[in-house]
């Protein structure tokens, strides 16, 4: 035993009798650390703020809240008068609600069961008619865009005939004729028409050929 425990021996001071046993200890919303000897916050405990060199003084009256939302107040020795968990209480209120809500729900289609099934049928049949007009419109408008490939084909064949044709005709008006054939298809014709051979034909020009065939 040192001198100073020797000492405190002989003045009748029991250094273990002075050690505060505290079972409860707690932050308040601030920071600030409460303790107890109590094993618990309840009603009637007596609260002290610990400082950070490790001092004890009583707490203050008033309400204070803890870090977990708990509410308690204390009297001017620091005696705790009140225990509350309000927002404990409010969750628990929030999540009835909520299972309330949701049984609503569950009871609301049990009971319309037999109209929604209804309306699902009604849906899946308005679907089908819109699939079967697609398919009939697009089957439409291929016939439509076959149709009108086909007169673009026959009006390109027409441009190109056409185009032949004039061809031929400023042949017929560009080529001479060797000797001015004069031709009167309404007149009368006194004089025997001269059949050509083959060969003499052929010596012909297109005009003269022309106008050849148009007396016979």
């Amino acid at each position: 035993m040192d001198l100073k425990e020797r000492i405190k021996v002989a003045l009748g001071i029991d250094t273990k009798e002075q050690e505060v046993k505290l079972a409860y200890e707690a932050k308040l919303a601030d920071g600030t650390i409460i303790v107890s000897e109590a094993d618990e916050l309840a009603e009637g405990v007596v609260l002290n703020i610990l400082s950070e060199d490790g001092e004890q003084t009583p707490m203050p009256q008033g309400t204070y809240s803890l870090e977990d939302g708990t509410e308690f107040s204390t009297d001017e020795n620091g005696v705790v008068t009140e225990v509350s968990a309000k927002e404990e209480e409010e969750e628990v209120v929030e999540e009835d609600a909520d299972d309330l809500e949701k049984d609503k729900d569950k009871e609301y289609m049990s009971n319309n069961a037999e109209l929604f099934a209804e309306v699902g049928n009604v849906v899946k049949e308005l679907l089908e008619e819109v699939r079967k007009d697609i398919t009939r419109i697009t089957a439409e408008l291929d016939e439509l865009r076959g149709e009108n490939l086909a007169k673009d084909e026959n009006i390109v064949d027409l441009q190109n005939e056409n185009i032949e044709l004039s061809k031929q005709v400023n042949e017929l008006g560009s080529e001479p004729s060797a000797e001015p054939v004069k031709a009167r298809k309404f007149a009368a014709n006194t004089t025997p028409k001269v059949e050509l051979s083959r060969a003499d034909y052929e010596k012909l020009s297109a005009q003269e050929k022309y106008m050849y065939n148009l007396n016979k």
